[in-house]
């Protein structure tokens, strides 16, 4: 269950690797046109909405897409499939046109560093999983942390948490000064940009976060040094609504 995905979830996540491809073919000088790069969103949505209906992802549900409303037999309109097809499509070409992906082109191919992989590093005894969608050398040689996103909200605390959070990780594994830094948050849906300042402060900051964070969840276990929790320590919400986008909302009995 907790790979099952809202088609919202789904819709950015087709964009995501749409766009990671495209990154690829940049990095090799193989560079795909729009319209190939919306052929190829396409055909993955229609690969993955058929996994889905047809409870295939059931054998596989790392490597092949689940659709909650499917696992809860919630239909999904056809509506509904085109709408997340047209954002696809939408956020696709709009990558096209925005200032971020054009300096791209301008840059050798190997300014590229690092683009869609998951990695990890350690904050204060925790293990923090990440997945930069961008680190790429700019042409004054700054280092861009780029982050793409597909929903309507922009420019938020949460974005700028999330960039310096992979700002911490691009300091740790390449070295790089926090002076060197900069944060975009690219919005392929409106095609907007903003920048975030990643300054050691700003850094700083997120680190205290994440530390604070996790104090917060293992305060929570029964017992911490076996990092084990017992279910009668966590007592069920009252307010059903928001139960609505669990995944895991049959465990409980609330589907």
């Amino acid at each position: 269950m907790k790979n099952l995905q809202t088609v919202p979830t789904w819709t950015g996540g087709v964009v995501h690797d749409v766009v990671a491809e495209v990154l690829r073919g940049i990095r090799k000088g193989q560079q795909l046109s729009i319209d190939q790069a919306v052929k190829m969103a396409k055909q993955r949505a229609q690969h993955d909405f058929e996994d889905s209906r047809s409870s295939a992802y059931r054998s596989r549900p790392k490597r092949l897409c689940g659709l909650q409303d499917h696992y809860h037999g919630v239909p999904i309109t056809d509506e509904s499939l085109e709408e997340a097809l047209a954002t696809m499509e939408l956020c696709i070409r709009r990558l096209y046109s925005t200032p971020t992906y054009n300096r791209m082109l301008e840059l050798e191919p190997d300014k590229i560093i690092e683009s869609e992989k998951l990695q990890s590093m350690t904050l204060s005894g925790c293990k923090v999983w990440v997945k930069p969608d961008l680190l790429v050398h700019d042409l004054d040689d700054r280092v861009m942390v780029v982050d793409w996103k597909t929903g309507a909200s922009s420019a938020t605390e949460e974005t700028g948490l999330q960039l310096a959070i992979y700002a911490i990780y691009a300091v740790r594994t390449y070295g790089f000064s926090p002076e060197e830094l900069s944060g975009v948050e690219v919005n392929l849906r409106s095609g907007e940009e903003h920048h975030y300042s990643l300054d050691a402060q700003t850094l700083e900051g997120a680190r205290e976060y994440i530390e604070s964070s996790a104090s917060r969840m293992q305060a929570l276990l029964h017992d911490r040094e076996e990092n084990v929790a017992l279910l009668r320590d966590f007592p069920k919400i009252e307010d059903l609504q928001l139960c609505q986008d669990c995944r895991f909302r049959r465990a409980c009995n609330r589907s």
